[in-house]
């Protein structure tokens, strides 16, 4: 297993190195990430996943996306869960991409339905150290449009005919690999801040991938507190680096993260 851990660590900071080590053209820009997380216990073995995630530019400034997401885990044993659900998610045109398009769409929203699959593995602690990976599939069915506002075919959503359009089926890969170490207590237990590092890759997978296989990469650290070890609230940093459709086009966004989990255990009652 530690054999596993380091040869994961190496691989992401690899494949990290060389992502922002790309000289084509990127944009920075700055967000700020409000997240709700929820595992709550139904019976031993069975429970649901609930999750908001409240995404504005610019700071606070402009809108950015909303994610709501369902899923029924099933727990194998004590570290290892599986997940499988639902999420909608709605992204208004903001930032560097807004200016691309007409001034009078550019308050223009579309959506994405997605169907999403995940197993997640915790690690045995060494130490202070406690770590856990993430593999997560999505099935991601999204409006298309272009930046020009003058569709050539019929399958490009028409930005002054918000009805026509139609919905597009990608797939995508996730990883992500977290190391969390209590900073206050010998332990992670009630009343302790910690601190929570980790990174996730996203890659695109299936016949519709052209030019973008990697999708985007996220590096991230946040100062936790953990009221109990089903209640906690998480500040940090997190860098989103995304490349577009394009396969050059690239944004960089410097992002404020404000989470709080909070698990209930209905399985007691």
């Amino acid at each position: 297993m530690k054999n596993l851990k380091s040869t994961l660590s190496l691989a992401l900071l690899v494949v990290t190195t060389a992502t922002w080590s790309q000289t084509d053209p990127k944009v920075d820009q700055t967000n700020t990430w409000l997240t709700y997380n929820g595992n709550h216990k139904l019976t031993e073995k069975w429970g649901l996943h609930t999750e908001y995630q409240f995404r504005r530019n610019d700071g606070l400034k402009n809108p950015m996306q909303h994610l709501l997401r369902f899923g029924i885990d099933y727990n194998i044993n004590k570290e290892v869960m599986v997940t499988a659900g639902w999420a909608y998610i709605e992204t208004a045109a903001y930032g560097e991409f807004a200016e691309q398009i007409p001034s009078k769409y550019n308050n223009y929203k579309f959506n994405e339905q997605r169907v999403w699959e995940q197993l997640v593995i915790n690690h045995k602690n060494s130490g202070l150290f406690a770590f856990d990976s993430r593999f997560r599939l999505e099935q991601r069915w999204s409006q298309s449009f272009t930046n020009t506002g003058t569709p050539l075919t019929p399958e490009y959503q028409r930005y002054d005919d918000p009805e026509e359009g139609y919905w597009k089926l990608r797939h995508r890969a996730r990883y992500r690999f977290r190391v969390t170490v209590p900073l206050t207590n010998d332990k992670m237990e009630d009343n302790t801040l910690f601190l929570a590092v980790a990174d996730e890759i996203f890659v695109n997978i299936g016949d519709r991938v052209t030019a973008n296989v990697f999708d985007q990469n996220r590096l991230s650290a946040a100062l936790g507190w953990r009221f109990t070890k089903d209640s906690n609230i998480q500040l940090g940093y997190l860098n989103q680096f995304s490349q577009k459709s394009d396969g050059l086009s690239k944004e960089n966004n410097h992002t404020v993260t404000v989470g709080y989990t909070h698990n209930l255990d209905f399985s007691k009652k």
